[in-house]
C-alpha cells in the first residue's frame, strides 16, 4: 500500500510539474527540474537537457543578483543534476567525454558558476594541520609504522582487500573513518558542499572540522580518502587538514561535478585506477595537474589462486556485468550472433544482475536488450545471475569479454586473466581520447569493433595459440595485480606522502 501511495504521489508531482513548467518564476523552474529528471531517467533521447540547464542556471543567477545565496546554490545544484544525469553519460555518446570544455562552458560562464567554479581560493585561508607526530614504533623490517586514516562513506568494496593486505605487512596501523558515523548535522551533502565552496571563495570561510575527525587527524600520518566525489570536496573545505592528504579516483567520480569543487591545494597526492581516468579528470579539472599523481590498481579479491587444470570450452565467452547501458551488452549479442552462425557451439554467459522481472519496468535500453535476447536461438546466451564462483566460471571458459562504452579498469577482466582466460576488450569509446583500453591491457587484446572481436575469438580456437595466450594472460595478471605488487605500489604512494 505504501509503495502504491508513493507512486501515486510521484505521479501527481510530475503531472503538476508538467502543468506549471512554462510558468515564469520559481514554480516554473521547479516544474522544469522535475520533468527533466523524469524524462532523462526514462531515457527520452529527445529531451532538451541544454534548454532545461539554461533555465535552471538563469534562476541561479537571478537569485545571486538579489544576494539570495542559498537559493542561488540550490538552483545551480539543480542545473548540475540535470547536466550530470547518468543517462546522458552512460550510452554511446557522453557530452562530458566528447568535449569537456564545451560541456562545462554554460556552467562556468554563468554568474553563479564563475563564483563557484572559477574563483580562486583566497590566500591565507589554508586549513591548519597538526604538527609533526613523534615517531612511535617500527615494523619488523625496521621501517617506521605509518598511521593511516582511511575515510569513506558506505562504499568500502574496493578497500577491504587492500586494507587487510596493508595490515598484514605490519607497516601500517589503520583507522577506518565512516562518514555516516558522524552526527547528521556534521555530514556533508551536496547543498552544504556547494554553499561551503561559495563561503570559501568569497569570504575565505571554511567548515568547522567535526571533533571526531580532529582526533583522527591528530593520530594519523596520512589520511586516505576513497572516492574523489563529495567526500573529498568536503574534506578539502574543512578548517583542519591531515598532515598529508591522499585521495583515490575511480571512474564514477569523473561523471560528477565534484572534481570541479575540490580545493586541490589541500590534496598532497592523487591516485587514479587507470591512465584514462587520470586523463579525463585532468581534462575536466585542470587544477588537479598541480597535485602529484600515481596510477594504482585494485587488489583482486578473487581469481589469483592456483590455475585450474580442468578442461576449458574455448567457445564459451563470459561477460560479468551487463544490465546497464554503459556495459553495452548489445555489442556482445551482435558478437555471439555472428559467431553462432558459423558454429553453434559458441555460447555467451552473462554474469550479474539481469533485466527487471517485469518488462514494463524496462528502460528503453533494457527493452532493446530484451528484444535482442528473445530473437537469438535458445541456449546461445545463458544468464547466470549474481554468482560467487566467478573464478571457477572463468576457469572453465574460453574468453573474458568487455564490451563497455567506458570503464576505469573493468575488474572482471582482471579476474578472468588471473585464471588464465584470454581477454577480448573493446576499445572503450569513452576512453579512446584519454589513452584507451590499450593503456591498461595489451594492445593485441583490444579490439575496435564486433568483427575484429569475432576474428580474435576465431584465432583463439587454435589449440597452440590458445595455450600461449592462456599462459600470457595469467603472467600479465600476476605481474600487474599480484598482492605483493599492488601492496608495494600503495606502500610507496602512501609512505612517500608522509611528512
Amino acid at each position: 500500500m505504501s509503495a502504491d501511495v508513493g507512486r501515486l504521489t510521484q505521479d501527481l508531482i510530475l503531472a503538476g510539474s508538467r502543468a506549471v513548467r512554462h510558468v515564469p518564476g520559481a514554480v516554473g523552474g521547479l516544474g522544469t527540474y522535475f520533468v527533466a529528471l523524469d524524462e532523462l531517467a526514462a531515457g527520452q533521447e529527445s529531451h532538451d537537457w541544454r534548454r532545461d540547464e539554461k533555465i535552471l542556471i538563469t534562476r541561479a543567477d537571478r537569485a545571486l543578483e538579489r544576494r539570495r545565496i542559498t537559493s542561488a546554490v540550490r538552483w545551480f545544484d539543480k542545473a548540475l543534476r540535470v547536466a550530470y544525469h547518468p543517462t546522458l553519460h552512460m550510452g554511446a555518446e557522453s557530452p562530458l567525454v566528447e568535449d569537456p570544455e564545451a560541456f562545462l562552458r554554460p556552467l562556468r560562464a554563468s554568474r553563479t558558476g564563475q563564483v563557484l567554479l572559477e574563483s580562486p581560493i583566497p590566500e591565507g585561508t589554508a586549513p591548519r594541520r597538526p604538527g609533526p607526530r613523534s615517531g612511535e614504533g617500527a615494523s619488523g623490517d625496521g621501517e617506521q609504522v605509518v598511521h593511516l586514516l582511511v575515510i569513506a562513506q558506505q562504499n568500502w568494496t574496493f578497500l577491504r582487500p587492500l586494507l587487510d593486505a596493508l595490515r598484514e605487512t605490519g607497516r601500517f596501523e589503520i583507522l577506518e573513518f565512516e562518514v555516516d558515523g558522524l552526527p547528521e548535522t556534521d555530514r556533508p551533502d551536496r547543498e552544504r558542499i556547494l554553499r561551503a565552496r561559495y563561503d570559501l571563495v568569497t569570504e575565505g570561510r571554511r567548515i568547522p572540522t567535526p571533533e571526531r575527525l580532529v582526533e583522527a587527524y591528530e593520530w594519523a600520518d596520512v589520511a586516505f580518502v576513497e572516492w574523489g566525489h563529495h567526500i573529498l570536496s568536503w574534506i578539502t573545505m574543512l578548517d583542519m587538514a591531515p598532515r598529508r592528504l591522499v585521495a583515490r579516483y575511480h571512474r564514477f567520480e569523473a561523471f560528477t561535478p565534484f572534481p570541479l569543487l575540490h580545493d586541490h591545494s589541500v590534496i598532497d597526492h592523487l591516485l587514479h585506477v587507470s591512465p584514462p581516468i587520470r586523463g579525463l579528470v585532468t581534462a575536466i579539472a585542470p587544477e588537479s595537474t598541480s597535485v602529484p599523481t600515481d596510477i594504482v590498481g585494485n587488489l583482486l579479491s578473487r581469481g589469483l589462486g592456483a590455475v585450474s587444470d580442468a578442461p576449458r570450452d574455448t567457445r564459451v565467452i563470459v561477460q560479468v556485468g551487463w544490465n546497464r547501458e554503459i556495459k553495452d551488452v548489445l555489442f556482445s549479442l551482435d558478437l555471439i550472433e555472428r559467431l553462432h552462425r558459423e558454429d553453434p557451439a559458441y555460447r555467451l554467459k552473462l554474469v550479474g544482475p539481469g533485466l527487471p522481472d517485469l518488462p514494463a519496468e524496462d528502460t528503453p535500453y533494457q527493452s532493446r536488450v530484451r528484444q535482442r535476447l528473445a530473437a537469438l536461438p535458445s541456449g546461445v546466451v545463458e544468464q547466470l545471475g549474481v554468482r560467487r564462483d566467478v573464478p571457477e566460471i572463468f576457469a572453465a571458459a574460453g574468453v573474458v569479454l568487455s564490451s563497455s562504452f567506458g570503464e576505469g579498469t573493468h575488474e572482471s577482466v582482471m579476474e578472468g586473466l588471473a585464471t588464465g582466460c584470454p581477454a577480448v576488450v573493446r576499445d572503450w569509446p569513452h576512453a579512446r581520447d584519454y589513452g584507451g583500453a590499450s593503456s591498461i591491457y595489451r594492445e593485441q587484446w583490444v579490439v575496435p569493433d564486433v568483427e575484429t572481436a569475432a576474428q580474435r575469438i576465431r584465432e583463439l580456437q587454435d589449440p597452440g595459440r590458445y595455450a600461449e595466450e592462456s599462459v600470457a594472460a595469467r603472467e600479465w595478471a600476476v605481474l600487474h595485480r599480484s598482492p605483493e605488487r599492488v601492496v608495494d605500489d600503495y606502500d610507496h604512494a602512501l609512505r612517500a606522502s608522509r611528512c
